[in-house]
């Protein structure tokens, strides 16, 4: 349950089950005065637009905002409550007031003082529903010490060839790492990138003699516990008719192991600013 200040509860009542689900998933904005036809569009969308996801089902309330630039807004929601139609959700110091208009529209609004009411800033369109998040089936503490997309640890996992030997092992910028976004509410995804200065490096055609594994994205289909490891079906992220690929994963003290790829990983924390 969302911890809701005093003033909050004053203000209006603790959203429901059925509203948080209503909000979930990824939607498109634009200013009230821009037309809204090709919000969705993944080939022409209209300039400027925002990209808005919230999630609630697994995270207890997680919102990501970006319009492009580098103000994006990411992290937990910590109050959230509804007034005479207006969603209220409260993320660090952004507040998003938002009506619902119909199943798939809604605008995000802003109190006027000079005409005693709201006015519609952006209007929104909802441009995927929420995942199957029935199909990431690991527990609480097993999120919480994978996902790179959930607010905390934002967990990632360095591969220990490339990590520190001694001290604070996740402190090189060399180096190649893995990260599982699991809590979604669009996708899940597991992927193996290079650290920037690497991929600066590969870039320039500076010679790089650390032993790298082929940067990829996976789209993972399931997930699920067996006999301590969590098992991985997933497949090419950019080819929906790849032939799956099983993988298990074993928590380790201090990271993790996958014996398919004879690789172990560091568990490093603070994803988002490395991203």
């Amino acid at each position: 349950m969302l911890g809701l200040t005093a003033a909050a509860e004053a203000a209006g009542t603790p959203l429901t089950p059925e509203r948080q689900a209503w909000l979930e998933g990824v939607w498109s904005g634009v200013s009230a005065d821009v037309s809204a036809d090709k919000l969705c569009s993944k080939i022409a969308p209209p300039a400027g637009a925002t990209a808005l996801s919230i999630e609630f089902l697994r995270s207890g309330g997680v919102i990501y905002a970006s319009d492009g630039s580098e103000d994006a807004t990411r992290g937990r929601i910590i109050d959230a409550f509804e007034e005479n139609g207006v969603v209220s959700l409260t993320v660090g110091d952004d507040v998003f007031r938002l009506r619902p208009d119909s199943d798939n529209i809604m605008s995000r609004v802003r109190s006027s003082a000079s005409l005693g009411g709201d006015v519609d800033t952006m209007v929104f369109k909802r441009c995927s529903k929420p995942a199957d998040r029935s199909a990431i089936a690991v527990d609480d503490n097993g999120l919480k010490y994978l996902a790179s997309d959930l607010p905390g640890d934002e967990a990632f996992f360095m591969d220990e060839r490339l990590a520190a030997k001694t001290g604070d092992r996740c402190a090189v910028n060399e180096t190649q790492y893995l990260f599982f976004a699991l809590i979604g509410p669009s996708e899940f995804r597991l992927s193996r990138w290079n650290s920037f200065a690497i991929g600066d490096k590969l870039a320039a055609k500076i010679p790089v003699k650390l032993p790298l594994d082929p940067i990829a994205d996976w789209a993972i289909e399931t997930v699920r516990a067996e006999a301590g490891k969590y098992v991985f079906r997933m497949r090419d992220y950019d080819n929906a008719k790849a032939v799956p690929e099983t993988i298990h994963v074993e928590v380790k003290p201090n990271g993790i192991a996958i014996p398919e790829w004879k690789r172990t990983y560091v568990r490093c924390t603070g994803f988002q600013s490395r991203s």
